[in-house]
């Protein structure tokens, strides 16, 4: 029986070992990444809601931006991981309050405030963009 067990805990070993490994990558690949949030000239930006999306691997932000008089008169979140979705929201709101993409992220949520600023930068640049077609 003992030597059963020495012949069969390598192959139980080499299994367990591969899958570790095969999590670490998994994980590795799928982590999200730190965004460049850019500066959004609102100037540009007629009145209007406008819809922005950003992926960042697998974290998922869809925003709705109302500008009037070009300026953020409200973000709201339509969809993102609920386990962040109050931290999404803070982000909404301070980029609300001080009318620009550079607000600081929410500690502990830091790739979720990216991903959040970057689809309000997406919306934000789409509509600018549409004003000048």
């Amino acid at each position: 029986m003992k030597s059963k067990m020495k012949k069969i805990l390598p192959y139980v070993a080499t299994i367990v070992i591969t899958f570790f490994i095969g999590f670490v990558i998994v994980a590795f690949v799928l982590r999200p990444q730190k965004l460049e949030i850019g500066a959004v000239d609102l100037d540009t930006v007629s009145d209007g809601e406008y819809v922005g999306v950003c992926q960042n691997k697998i974290l998922f932000a869809v925003v709705k931006v109302k500008v009037q008089d070009h300026e953020i008169s409200d973000v709201e979140v339509i969809e993102h991981k609920a386990s962040y979705m109050e931290q999404a929201e803070q982000i909404a709101e301070n980029v609300c309050d001080k009318q620009s993409l550079d607000v600081d992220a929410i500690s502990g949520a830091t790739l979720t405030s990216g991903t959040v600023l970057k689809a309000i930068e997406n919306a934000l640049e789409d509509a600018g963009t549409s004003d000048r077609k």
